[in-house]
Parts: structure tokens; sequence; C-alpha cells
């Protein structure tokens, strides 16, 4: 897709600081490094600030909260916000926890980047219905024209950042740009942690100077197609999973591989 330049090879190799669940730690660490970056997981209160003040980008991911961490999550996005820091907030659970939400909807204040989250999530948080179970996205809630007019109306409320809504179609909005994109494979929905890793890549992108916007469909692009390259009829869980991680490593060697981006992107002017 020629809306997007290829970035790689990254201009450097950048220190991406995840506050993130324990059940997809690993996979995001292995995702930001095959891509050429360096993680750290630390979300401690006593000693996160050390490491958000030595990130070049910080994502937050609310899949395994607790009173502690949504203390780390506060301390170091308040530190993005004054530093300037790129930040994504990945709003997990919110569909289900009147706390998620409330600490997503501070976290506004803080002006992060990126918001993301699945088509349930993102509807919940906007008020618009939704039938959102646990942390999982509904098949009802891929309705996007009713979500897309609200998120116009968000981002004139937060024009600096981008929405990243995941589904079967991807939505990405900014104050002046919308983009369907349409890559992807059902077998991603069946492994835990694919969503944060859409999250991780996307921090990482934001740390090589890519909008919000740019970052996002990268991201959510570059996962898509990794995982289009290696699928095959019968593969077990277990061995597409350790295919997606490979792959991640591999894409980038491929010059073209922004060609193979389906979707469309439309410029939202005076919006």
């Amino acid at each position: 897709m020629q809306a997007f330049t290829n970035p790689f090879p990254l201009g450097s190799s950048s220190l991406i600081h995840c506050i993130t669940n324990e059940i997809s730690c690993e996979m995001l660490a292995n995702g930001i490094l095959a891509l050429g970056c360096k993680p750290v997981m630390a979300d401690d209160p006593r000693e996160v600030l050390d490491f958000t003040k030595q990130s070049q980008a910080l994502f937050i991911n609310l899949g395994h909260l607790s009173a502690e961490k949504e203390k780390a999550i506060r301390m170091t996005a308040s530190y993005a916000a004054q530093a300037g820091l790129p930040m994504v907030v990945d709003a997990v659970g919110v569909t289900a926890s009147s706390i998620r939400k409330s600490l997503v909807k501070d976290l506004l204040d803080y002006r992060p980047t990126v918001l993301k989250g699945n088509m349930s999530e993102i509807r919940s948080l906007v008020g618009l219905k939704h039938h959102g179970v646990g942390v999982d996205a509904s098949a009802k809630d891929q309705e996007t024209e009713d979500l897309l007019q609200v998120l116009k109306d968000w981002c004139q409320t937060y024009p600096g950042m981008s929405f990243l809504v995941t589904g079967p179609k991807d939505l990405i909005v900014s104050k002046n740009q919308v983009a369907v994109l349409g890559n992807g494979c059902a077998e991603l929905d069946c492994i835990t942690g694919t969503g944060d890793l859409v999250g991780a890549l996307t921090s990482v992108f934001l740390s090589q100077g890519k909008t919000a916007f740019e970052a996002s469909c990268l991201a959510v692009s570059y996962l898509n197609i990794s995982a289009e390259r290696i699928v095959v009829q019968g593969m077990g869980l277990e061995e597409f999973r350790y295919q997606v991680l490979n792959q991640l490593s591999l894409l980038k060697r491929d010059e073209n591989w922004l060609e193979a981006i389906k979707g469309d992107v439309y410029e939202q002017r005076g919006a």
C-alpha cells in the first residue's frame, strides 16, 4: 500500500517499556526483539520510572491489573505526558470491569498517542452498545459505521491521538485519517497475546518517529501479514504461534511487504 513507507531497517534499537500482563510478556518481548528493538517489562512502582525515563516508547496494557500495577501505570503515564514520550494504552477488559474503564478514562487525561482495543472494548469505552464478555470481542460488535462516527468526534477532543480498533476488519482513526484494513487470519484469535503484541509493535514504530496513525497501521498489518505468510491448513496452534513469531523476524527482509496490505485509507479533511 503506497500510503505508508517501509520502516525497515529501523533507524535505532529503541528501548520499549511494556507494562503488560504475565501471560503475554514473553511473546511481546520476543516480538519487539524480532523487529530490532529492546524490551523491558518492569512494573514495580518502586523502580518503574527508572526504566520509563530510559525508554523511547511506553506500552501500557491492562491485561492483568492489580492495585500495585495500577499505581505503576499512573506514574508512567504521568511521566510520559510530561516528557512527550510516545505512549500506547491497550484498554483490555473495559467491557467487564468498571475499575478498568475508569482507569482508561483517567489515562486519557495524559493524552496517549494511541488508544487500542478490540471492537467491543472500544464500543464500551465510547458509550456504544456492546456484547463483549471478559476480555474478548463479540461477533455482534463488528459494525463499524456508528463506531467510526463516534471516534471521529473523540478525535476532535483528543486531536493528537489515534484509535486502533482490532477485529475482522481493523479500524484506525485519527483526526484527519481513517484506515479500514483487512489482513489476518482466524487462527490469530486462538492464540493468547496477539492483540497485546499489536500494541507492542505499535510502540516500536512510534519509537522510530512514525505518526500515531501510521504506527498503528504498520503494526497491525505487520502481524497480520506475518500470520498470512505461514498459516497452512491443518497447522496446530502451537506450531502456528511459533511460526508467527519466527515470521516477525523474517518479514522485514522483504522490501515489498507493504504491498500485501489489504484495505483502504481515507483522508478526513475538515473533520
